[in-house]
């Protein structure tokens, strides 16, 4: 195992790297967040800044274990003290304060974080407008399987001998972060893992075919929101409108029409009137050459 990133210098500075990242913090945001949730009530050491500094350097590092971490942070005396820590904190403590302190004040860091920088993750390269949907947020909804240890995850059972958990994440189109992540086990379908992601009104929101659920169109579609997913084959609807493809461009556009949905299933959640847009597009996915989407109008 290494430990290079935090110990090294960049040219302009004799600050060890973490500590230069660590400084991108306001101090103001990180008081509010330790007085906000009250997380060092009952501390005299492993402050909320010291639990910090040691998840930190063991995500950039990319330590598997407590051990690692406390190996490497106590590596160097100088780099404790530039970090201002008074010593590598013990497995044993890491560990306690991993099951004891309120996770709630790392997340308002976090999103206070984005707030702040706001200006900087705008700035992406290379990102291009879309004229047509200019002001709106779009947000892309999916999930992944993480295999963890059934020994230590024992509420995560998966398959026979393994343990996951499934993230299930909202990423903002705009700067690549998430602004919500769900973590349940991995068994839990797709679709219920996104129960508590609602958006503001004029979202475009963009899923997979796992989230093709006609009571959650119902809930986009009340909360004002724009919804792009793939159609499953065997969904009933009908074509009311069929509009003529451009001949210049496009040219990947099979179809495009407007249609209702006819069955049982959108007519008791109540979206059997509403207005949708069906796109055949051809593009190459899984040796499959053609590819349905549905959107709202």
């Amino acid at each position: 195992m290494g430990f290079t990133l935090s110990h090294k210098s960049t040219k302009k500075s004799a600050t060890p790297l973490l500590k230069q990242i660590l400084d991108l913090i306001p101090k103001h945001i990180f008081v509010d967040a330790v007085s906000r949730f009250n997380s060092d009530k009952g501390y005299s050491t492993y402050m909320t800044y010291d639990h910090f500094v040691a998840v930190t350097f063991g995500q950039l590092n990319k330590c598997l274990s407590l051990r690692e971490i406390n190996l490497g942070l106590g590596v160097d005396t100088t780099l404790l003290k530039d970090l201002g820590l008074n010593q590598s904190p013990a497995k044993s403590t890491m560990s306690d304060g991993n099951a004891k302190k309120d996770w709630r004040v790392f997340e308002y860091i976090y999103f206070e974080l984005i707030k702040y920088y706001k200006g900087v993750f705008s700035k992406q390269s290379g990102y291009k407008k879309i004229v047509e949907i200019e002001g709106k947020s779009i947000k892309l909804v999916d999930a992944t399987i993480i295999t963890v240890c059934l020994s230590l995850f024992d509420w995560a059972k998966y398959r026979t001998a393994k343990g996951g958990i499934k993230i299930h994440t909202s990423l903002n189109e705009k700067t690549l972060l998430p602004d919500i992540i769900n973590i349940s086990e991995a068994k839990l379908s797709d679709r219920r893992g996104v129960d508590d992601f609602r958006y503001k009104k004029d979202t475009i929101v963009v899923d997979d075919r796992g989230y093709f659920d006609f009571k959650l169109f119902k809930i986009r579609i009340d909360d004002q929101n724009y919804l792009v997913t793939r159609i499953k084959s065997n969904t009933d609807y009908q074509s009311i409108e069929e509009f003529d493809l451009p001949e210049d461009k496009d040219f990947e556009i099979l179809k495009d029409e407007k249609i209702m949905l006819t069955g049982k299933a959108a007519s008791e959640a109540g979206i059997d009137t509403i207005v949708f847009r069906r796109l055949v597009v051809m593009a190459e996915v899984e040796n499959r050459k053609t590819k349905e989407k549905t959107i709202n109008q």
